[in-house]
């Protein structure tokens, strides 16, 4: 979440755990309709450790966030997309990698930007979501 530079998470398969709590420290999310993801710590008697019981409620509200955290729900790509979970959802291709190749279309949009104003944009963003 810190880094200077956008980042994008590709999720094209499975993301419970810690692996959504990666992926929601990234800038932008974009998903296959078939990748899997949910915080499902407490399906083992613990919560989320690394940032996503901070994180999931900034990004899809929560109320809602609790739902997912409280049941362990695994969402698909889709319903992550109803939810504002992810910013993108793909079909997934034979080679498994749509996520991945729509996540390097996106990065290329942002790649003419000035270095500059992209850091200090993520900065401002990233501060005045937490004032």
């Amino acid at each position: 979440a810190n880094l200077p530079v956008p980042t994008i998470a590709a999720i094209d398969g499975t993301a419970l755990g810690g692996g959504l709590e990666l992926a929601l420290a990234c800038d932008i999310r974009v998903a296959a309709s078939s990748a899997k993801m949910g915080l499902v710590e407490t399906k083992l008697a613990i919560i989320p450790g690394a940032g996503g019981t901070q994180r999931l409620p900034r990004t899809i509200g929560v109320s809602l966030a609790k739902e997912l955290i409280f049941s362990a729900r695994v969402v698909d790509g889709e319903e992550a997309k109803s939810i504002g979970l992810i910013s993108h959802v793909v079909e997934q291709n034979e080679a498994g990698d749509a996520a991945y190749k729509r996540a390097l279309a996106l990065a290329r949009e942002f790649l003419p930007q000035g270095p500059v104003a992209m850091r200090v944009a993520k900065l401002a963003i990233n501060q005045g979501m937490e004032v």
